[in-house]
């Protein structure tokens, strides 16, 4: 990955984004979230999170653009239902484009399927060019979601993340499916209420089989029952979506609720 200087980067990212009114703000004291769902460890469910993501913003708050960082791998990208654009941070170009786009004050929710290959150029470039400190300047808030992995690596990288960005909130995300029964809490410890671990249900094969096909997406399931698909698997599908998008509900209210007393502090 090409060598930047961060000053003149970020200059040309604030000159080609200039600041424009808000359309629409969410999230906690009107700043709009950028979730970036990462992990170093292949296979860890980052990109079933991100969709899941994307389909619960969709579903709740009217929108959201996604960026898929997964060089050779356009999982998140191929799948209509998510309209996410491939992003490549390999180039100044490439750099200045995704920025350009992430700062942007549109008022919309940002969502990046960050690949594992990616994880420490990306992070190394974020903190370089000081990005956390022009997001919350534009009303952005990122989050960073943390597709937990049984790996060691997975929370020595983990604790290093919340080393290296103290103002940005980075939530575990706890996947049956990855951790297998595993009970790792302890290992992804957390200080701030809205950091209190997610907790994603398995998804028994058959029902992923039918969330997983052509233009479905999980809010699909959320408020009907598609009637291509057989009613029982329907309604399971249905109950676990429900049960996920509670847990994305309920980390939004966490937040909204850390940053009302922020704010009454600071007042």
């Amino acid at each position: 990955m090409q060598t930047i200087d961060s000053r003149a980067f970020l200059a040309g990212v604030r000159d080609a984004a200039p600041g424009r009114a808000v359309a629409r703000s969410r999230g906690a004291k009107g700043r709009t979230p950028l979730f970036i769902v990462a992990s170093p460890r292949p296979l860890s469910g980052k990109t079933f999170l991100a969709r899941l993501v994307i389909d619960f913003l969709h579903l709740n708050d009217g929108g959201a653009r996604a960026f898929d960082l997964n060089p050779g791998d356009a999982a998140l990208a191929e799948q209509a239902t998510t309209l996410a654009v491939r992003a490549d941070i390999g180039s100044i170009e490439g750099q200045m484009a995704l920025f350009d786009r992430l700062i942007v004050e549109d008022g919309v929710a940002k969502v990046i399927d960050l690949g594992n290959t990616m994880f420490e150029p990306f992070f190394h470039l974020m903190g370089e060019i000081d990005f956390v400190e022009e997001a919350v300047r534009r009303a952005i808030e990122p989050v960073i979601l943390y597709a937990a992995d049984p790996h060691p690596a997975s929370p020595h990288a983990y604790c290093r993340l919340r080393r290296n960005f103290p103002d940005v909130i980075v939530v575990p995300v706890f996947n049956d499916a990855i951790l297998k029964g595993r009970r790792m809490r302890d290992e992804f410890p957390f200080v701030r209420a809205a950091a209190v671990p997610l907790q994603i249900p398995l998804l028994p094969p058959a029902l992923k089989a039918q969330a997983e096909r052509p233009h479905y997406s999980f809010a699909d399931f959320h408020n009907k029952l598609p009637p291509e698909i057989p009613e029982g698997l329907a309604v399971e599908l249905s109950s676990w979506t429900k049960r996920v998008f509670l847990e994305l509900r309920e980390f939004e209210l966490r937040l909204l609720l850390e940053k009302a007393r922020s704010s009454l502090g600071a007042s």
